[in-house]
């Protein structure tokens, strides 16, 4: 794939656009770091960089991420703020935020935002949180009006804001007076639909505010428009395999078919809820959300820069004192860098790029190709391989050729990969054949010979390897296979970034892993981590080697085939057809009996 940075991503698609960096740098940052950072002479925090990218209608969900040490730090301070709310510790909180920067609008808006969420989550205290969220709104979206929405560029993260605002207001107020924030929901709705233009990033915001809506809808009664605004909801999170906030939305939905009078058995919502429930309880962490307004499931692929440099020196053979040669002062400057304590300025890390032959400048994140309807069009081609749509997939395939770059390497791996897969799947060749091919495309970064890495696979690695393994298997080398999976799974598991900033790629290696093997208690591991990452990638297919595990351990017939519904249901919600077929066929020869 060819490296860019976000900032040049961001530059591209304004000029798409036709936006001017005033109205995107407004109540982000000044106009002069806006220029600055297009022009990659400011390293931004993230958070900045994906609300740029929310307003201009994109998910940074669909870049894979190479990030400084510094960076990588905020990331997880974050993630420590936010579980500390969640867990109820209030001085802990206090004490994060106090350690929080306040640089920018962003940095102040995100601290107000979290104080607030302490307020209303641990303190009970609607009015300070209502204070705080207004302060929010104001750094980043200054004069906000509803009346004058649609002149504004809102992000992901400032429309979580004013939904929050929303939701305490309603909560506060009775029925025959929320006519305003109904009002306000609406526009809100209207707004989401119009502007969020990712499928991905739509369906997690219009999921919160159409459950915020189908709320009042339920509380006046109108039991048939709460459902449908829930089950809409519904709809987007199943076709981008998003969890997360399907069970307040399915708990509506129940809730308003029993007001109706409509029969639990005639329900599947109300197995999906059930299950959903089930999963949950048994096997989420306690203290993880189901309704967090500021939550949202981990898609992201992040690599850390300094582990990626001390990977590639290893694998070439490189001494520290060659690689710092004419690069560093002296030895010691390049090792504060491997290991993560300081980071380089843009030249010297692109003459260490250039040290280690690595053919990229200093960058931020990658895609296939530096526009984002091609990267939409490669995960489109996942999800049609995935549920085993071969045909579309083709066609995909042809779109996505014809507007990459071809004369990029790394772009020609990726168009040979799916080339390889789908030829494969469609019996045009061999498993042997494939491996072959397979061993060549990748011999950059596997070698087949002796089942290692050259360091933590990207997510197109990641996808080859895998398939790699099940040649294998199919050409009886069922030890290679599994090699090769340990070693991937080491090298994640080994990194500093925690392996849910790698869901997509983490969870499809050990699902299929832990297939192989058989394993008793990995489809559990898998299960858990999908749960807390708020994504269903790989369920349906977890649930089936929970099943063969029960089976395989002799537990009774009423426990597995538990199990066996779930995956049929499951299989079901999440359009994944070939899982569902097996079991209903299953299930049905079970009832005849």
């Amino acid at each position: 794939m060819s490296f860019t940075t976000i900032g040049s991503l961001i530059l591209r698609l304004r000029r798409e656009k036709k936006i001017n960096r005033n109205k995107l740098a407004s109540g982000l940052c000044s106009v002069q770091t806006l220029y600055e950072i297009e022009s990659d002479q400011y390293d931004a925090d993230l958070f900045m960089l994906e609300m740029m990218l929310q307003r201009l209608g994109k998910s940074e969900d669909k870049l894979e991420i190479v990030m400084t040490a510094e960076i990588y730090h905020m990331v997880k301070l974050r993630d420590l703020i936010e579980e500390s709310v969640l867990r109820g510790k209030r001085v802990c909180t206090e004490h994060l935020l106090a350690c929080y920067p306040a640089r920018t609008k962003v940095d102040k808006m995100y601290k107000c935002r979290m104080k607030a969420c302490l307020l209303y989550r641990v303190d009970k205290d609607n009015k300070g949180a209502l204070e705080e969220l207004s302060q929010a709104i104001a750094f980043t979206l200054p004069d906000f009006t509803y009346d004058r929405m649609d002149e504004c560029l809102i992000s992901t993260v400032e429309m979580e804001n004013l939904l929050a605002v929303e939701r305490i207001k309603a909560e506060e107020k009775s029925l025959q007076e929320k006519s305003e924030e109904k009002r306000h929901l609406e526009l809100c709705m209207n707004y989401i639909e119009q502007h969020f233009e990712d499928e991905g990033e739509c369906a997690k915001i219009y999921s919160k505010c159409a459950w915020l809506l189908a709320r009042i809808y339920y509380q006046e009664e109108q039991y048939l428009m709460a459902m449908h605004l829930c089950e809409q909801a519904m709809e987007r999170l199943r076709r981008n395999t998003i969890f997360y906030f399907m069970l307040p939305l399915l708990k509506l939905i129940t809730k308003a078919e029993e007001k109706m009078n409509v029969p639990k058995e005639k329900s599947k919502w109300v197995k999906y809820y059930e299950i959903l429930s089930f999963l949950w309880e048994r096997y989420a962490k306690k203290w993880y959300p189901t309704d967090l307004l500021f939550h949202n499931c981990y898609q992201k692929e992040y690599h850390l820069d300094y582990e990626l440099a001390r990977s590639e020196r290893i694998a070439n053979g490189m001494t520290q004192e060659k690689v710092a040669e004419g690069v560093y002062q002296n030895v010691e400057s390049y090792s504060r860098f491997e290991t993560g304590k300081v980071s380089p300025n843009r030249k010297t890390f692109e003459n260490l790029m250039g040290r280690l032959e690595i053919e990229k400048g200093r960058y931020n994140g990658y895609a296939v190709t530096d526009s984002y309807e091609m990267m939409e069009c490669r995960r489109k081609l996942d999800r049609l391989v995935s549920h085993q749509q071969f045909e579309e997939a083709l066609k995909e395939l042809k779109r996505l050729k014809e507007g990459i770059n071809m004369e990029l390497k790394e772009n020609r791996r990726v168009v040979a990969e799916f080339e390889l897969l789908l030829e494969k799947k469609l019996g045009w060749i061999s498993a042997k054949e494939a491996l072959k091919q397979q061993e060549e495309i990748l011999k950059d970064s596997i070698d087949l010979k002796t089942n290692t890495l050259r360091h933590i696979p990207t997510r197109n690695e990641v996808i080859l390897l895998n398939d790699i393994c099940a040649n294998l298997y199919e050409t009886k080398q069922e030890k290679k296979a599994i090699r090769l999976y340990e070693c991937a799974l080491q090298k994640m598991r080994s990194s500093k970034v925690n392996v849910k900033y790698r869901y997509r790629s983490y969870s499809l290696l050990l699902n299929n892993y832990s297939a192989r093997i058989k394993s008793r208690v990995l489809p559990y591991d898998v299960l858990k981590n999908e749960l807390f990452c708020g994504k269903f990638s790989v369920l349906p297919f977890c649930l089936n080697n929970i099943t063969h595990a029960l089976k395989r351990e002799g537990k009774p017939e009423e426990e597995w085939l538990k199990w066996v519904e779930y995956a049929y249901y499951m299989s079901n919600l999440l359009y994944c057809r070939e899982v569902k077929e097996a079991y209903g066929r299953y299930l049905e020869s079970i009832n005849k009996k």
